[in-house]
């Protein structure tokens, strides 16, 4: 979470910068929406004894262990940056030419059929958004944005299987077979997204200024009791 949002300030700071990574997390972890309660969490006891952190990005409370997450940050001067949902479509129609390369063909939720109006539930993977890609009607990517002086980053989570701890939410895996080795997923991504959006990517390893700035904002933020329990 600190270094997506370290690369969220460089994009800010130099609007000729762009960055796409993926990755998958060291133990299962509960990353809470930007603007969610943590006492949503603290109201089911499933989540009593598990790493917990606020993301920098809004949306729905994901639980961190059969999935892939990406992170994608945008400059101003990119013209999918400019318009949220503009930016959510490409993202997932991306992602789900990844998944039909597999032969699964995953849908936008808006192309099926219109979500339904509801109260917002506390798990991103059982919200209902026209942007959702789902399999036989489940939610299996999701994503949430944060905008900083034109820059965006965006969030996302591709679900692969069920977890023991969220047994009703089924993963792509579970749904239609789908291979559940996170780096090859990874891989497909960071080969597919970045030319999706018009970008010429280039593997670089992530500059000293922006790793120091990443390690300032964990300790100063995201391992603090003031950030994650802040609402």
């Amino acid at each position: 979470m600190a270094l997506d949002e370290a690369l969220l300030d460089a994009a800010a700071e130099s609007p000729g910068l762009a960055f796409f990574r993926t990755y998958e997390w060291t133990e299962p972890t509960l990353s809470l929406g930007y603007f969610q309660s943590i006492s949503q969490a603290e109201s089911d006891p499933r989540w009593g004894h598990v790493a917990i952190v606020r993301r920098p990005t809004g949306g729905g409370a994901i639980w961190h262990h059969h999935e892939v997450t990406y992170a994608l940050v945008l400059p101003v001067s990119h013209p999918s940056a400019r318009r949220g949902g503009t930016l959510y479509h490409e993202v997932h129609a991306a992602i789900a030419q990844t998944f039909l390369a597999q032969g699964i063909p995953v849908k936008r939720r808006g192309q099926t059929a219109a979500p339904e109006a509801h109260d917002r539930p506390f798990l991103c993977f059982q919200d209902r958004d026209a942007e959702d890609l789902v399999l036989t009607g489940s939610k299996v990517v999701g994503s949430a944005q944060r905008r900083r002086a034109g820059a965006v980053l965006q969030h996302g989570s591709i679900l692969l299987a069920h977890s023991p701890t969220t047994p009703e939410l089924p993963g792509a895996a579970d749904l239609a077979g789908a291979p559940t080795e996170k780096k090859g997923w990874s891989d497909r991504l960071r080969e597919t997204l970045p030319i999706a959006l018009g970008l010429q990517p280039e593997s670089i390893a992530v500059s000293a200024a922006n790793r120091q700035h990443a390690r300032d904002l964990a300790e100063q933020v995201y391992r603090t009791t003031a950030w994650n329990r802040r609402r």
